[in-house]
């Protein structure tokens, strides 16, 4: 791990120091992180505040004056789509949504395709 954190930091420093300074840079770096432990954490999920931060929509939309009916519209899927896409909604991405959407048309589609040949 510190050899991949070493050569990350050489890598973006490349472009600015001639090859004797990235020798001086790399045994400056395996000197500081020698003796050090390095773990990999994995990504928290920030999951926690989903549900707050679905409740403040739906009151958003509430004020603007939508019906109960479309409220509850609204947090059903976007709640599906969280559990979906299984991020915390201040992670998801621009290609999380795509492709959550590309699937759910399509799984809507072969629904509907199903129910209309088993008629």
């Amino acid at each position: 791990m510190k050899q991949q954190i070493i050569s990350g930091v050489m890598q973006q420093m490349l472009p600015h120091l001639d090859n004797a300074q990235m020798q001086q840079l790399q045994k400056a770096l395996e000197n500081a992180l020698f003796g050090c432990e390095i773990t990999v954490q994995m990504e928290k999920k920030d999951t926690d505040d989903n549900p707050k931060l679905i409740d403040a929509f739906v009151s958003a939309k509430r004020i603007e004056g939508c019906s109960e009916k479309t409220l509850k519209y609204y947090r059903t899927t976007i709640e599906t789509m969280v559990s979906s896409i299984d991020k915390g909604i201040r992670h998801i991405r621009t290609e999380d949504l795509r492709s959550y959407l590309t699937d759910y048309q399509l799984f809507s589609f072969f629904s509907w395709r199903y129910r209309i040949s088993s008629a």
